[in-house]
């Protein structure tokens, strides 16, 4: 296989160095459920949270990207730096905007108020019965279709064509994240509609020094890995409209660099048929993803 061939991932293997997102959008605590005490984790580097979540957790974190600019913004959050938007904060600003412009009920005095409801059932209500209305529906269908401007604009800056009918999608992912997770004490909620952070929410304290970080694309890494270098790894995005040969790669270099029994965490947008991967999804308090698939080495 060529170089460029291997390379077809997508953002993780041939990324725009630029920021790309300033908060990350995946729920540790999937992690942390699927690891074992003090565990090797090789995570994507993100925005800093999650690598963050699972070293104060306790567990030896190797955070990976080849964005270098990405990775030092994470580096910076982790040692306690500022927040700064990315290119999918000012995705998310376009669509808000947009919404906001076009329905009363999308206010930010409104959304702001209905973010503080406790009860998860009666923001599911309010959410069916106020917020996922003709309005968002329409607007969604148009930006994130596949001549959507949105669509276009996640292209551009993050390599990945959405699934079909994805404005559908999370429209129903929303729903049913507010029927099991309060958007009081949620911050993906928080940060998705409203594009500002959960009051008083802040990352772990954790050493910035205690995190290796590693500049480098995903698949080299694992392929110069040491066999069973590490306990666990979790990538998120990153085999969305990926090269098929090199999702293979990628896999494979993965279950070399487990140790036997450790799981490859894979966060996906595009729904599954896998009834466990969907269940994960669901558990996700960040409400965008389709499937998160758990694949142990050696099974």
């Amino acid at each position: 296989m060529t170089s460029t061939s291997r390379r077809r991932g997508r953002s993780s293997a041939n990324p725009r160095q630029r920021l790309l997102h300033g908060w990350d959008w995946a729920d540790a605590r999937i992690e942390l459920d699927e690891l074992r005490p003090g565990s090797r984790v090789l995570a994507a580097a993100g925005a800093g949270e999650v690598v963050a979540e699972l070293a104060a957790a306790g567990h030896r974190v190797s955070a990976i990207a080849s964005n270098r600019t990405q990775l030092d913004y994470a580096r910076r959050r982790v040692a306690g730096g500022a927040f700064e938007p990315g290119a999918a904060e000012r995705l998310f600003d376009i669509g808000r905007g947009m919404v906001r412009a076009a329905s009363p009920a999308w206010s930010r005095r409104r959304v702001r108020q209905f973010l503080q409801e406790q009860d998860a059932l009666r923001a599911a209500e309010h959410w069916r019965s106020r917020l996922d209305n003709r309005t968002l529906a329409s607007i969604l269908k148009t930006m994130l279709g596949p001549a959507g401007a949105l669509s276009a604009l996640v292209l551009r800056d993050f390599s990945t064509p959405l699934p079909p009918h994805f404005d559908e999608a999370i429209r129903g992912r929303i729903g049913r994240a507010l029927r099991k997770h309060a958007p009081s004490g949620n911050p993906f909620a928080w940060r998705l509609l409203l594009g500002e952070e959960l009051p008083g929410h802040a990352l772990p304290r954790v050493d910035a020094d205690a995190i290796e970080w590693v500049d480098e694309p995903l698949l080299d890494h694992l392929e110069r890995a040491e066999p069973g270098a590490y306990d666990a790894i979790t990538i998120s995005n990153v085999v969305d409209g990926a090269d098929e040969r090199w999702v293979r790669d990628l896999r494979k270099a993965a279950v070399r660099a487990l140790v036997p029994g450790g799981p490859l965490i894979a966060r996906s947008f595009a729904t599954t048929m896998d009834d466990d991967a969907a269940k994960r999804a669901r558990r996700d308090r960040a409400m965008l993803w389709g499937s998160i698939v758990v694949q142990r080495s050696g099974s």
